[in-house]
Parts: C-alpha cells; sequence; structure tokens
C-alpha cells in the first residue's frame, strides 16, 4: 500500500493554470501519506532572457512580474494545503528551473517531487518545458509525478 511512503514532498507551482490542479493533486497525496509539503516556485532565468527579446520591459521589470506570480501560487497552495490540514512551507529560488529543483530536492531530502505537465503551451515554450521536466525526472533522486 501506499499509505506513508512519502514524508517530505516537494511541490513545484509555475503560477499558471495547472498550479490549482498540481496544488490538489499533491494535497491529496500529503494527507494521504500524513506528509510535510514543500511548495517551490523557480524565477527562470531563461523565460527572463526570451521575454527581454520580445519585450520593452527592463530585466529587472520582468523579473519583478514573474516573482508577483510565483507569490501568489506559492500563497495559494500554501493557504489551500494548511486548509486540509497539510503543514507546509514555501519558497521561492531565481535560477534554471531544473537545477533549481533537483537542488532543493536532495537539500530538503524529499521523498517524491510532483510537477504539472506542460500541455498548453505553445510549440518552443512547450519543448523546452518538457525538457526541462525531462531532465527533472531523470536525474530526481526519488520518485517525481507529473500531473496533467
Amino acid at each position: 500500500m501506499e499509505e506513508d511512503l512519502y514524508k517530505r514532498i516537494l511541490l513545484v507551482v509555475e503560477g499558471g493554470e495547472l498550479d490549482r490542479a498540481v496544488t490538489s493533486a499533491a494535497t491529496a497525496r500529503a494527507v494521504a501519506n500524513k506528509a510535510r509539503l514543500f511548495v517551490m516556485h523557480v524565477v527562470d532565468h531563461v523565460v527572463i532572457n526570451r521575454m527581454k527579446r520580445v519585450s520593452e520591459q527592463s530585466t529587472a521589470e520582468i523579473e519583478i512580474e514573474l516573482e508577483e506570480k510565483g507569490w501568489k501560487a506559492l500563497y495559494f497552495a500554501e493557504e489551500f494545503a494548511k486548509d486540509n490540514g497539510v503543514p507546509t512551507m514555501i519558497l521561492q529560488t531565481s535560477g534554471v528551473v531544473e537545477n533549481e529543483v533537483l537542488n532543493e530536492a536532495a537539500r530538503l531530502k524529499v521523498d517524491l517531487i510532483i510537477l504539472a505537465y506542460p500541455h498548453k503551451l505553445p510549440g518552443q515554450a512547450r519543448r523546452l518545458a518538457q525538457g526541462r521536466l525531462e531532465k527533472i525526472v531523470e536525474n530526481a533522486q526519488c520518485s517525481v509525478l507529473v500531473v496533467k
């Protein structure tokens, strides 16, 4: 039985429309396993650089916008989890998503990483997100759950 298999779960939120579904799935898993939930958002340097090329915003403006979006996602996930009795910690970092997720997973000694599958992104953005996901799945030292 899967009961109590995962005691430390890392949920990665992106500030997008899939956050509600992935937060719900992670919270349900945490409740079933009586686990602690770590919710993480990464301000992605790759996205900042891509947005800078097609935007008139400065790098700092783009970064602030992504940070604010991330904090909203983090606070939503924290409130949702705590409403369901799950001990939760939130954190936001900045860097390359896959590297940051793998580093935090190792540092926090998590048993499970939960992320959303990027099925609604257009072309190149989708390939970039899928590449990130693949790197996390291949290199994680724990189980990885991908939510569609």
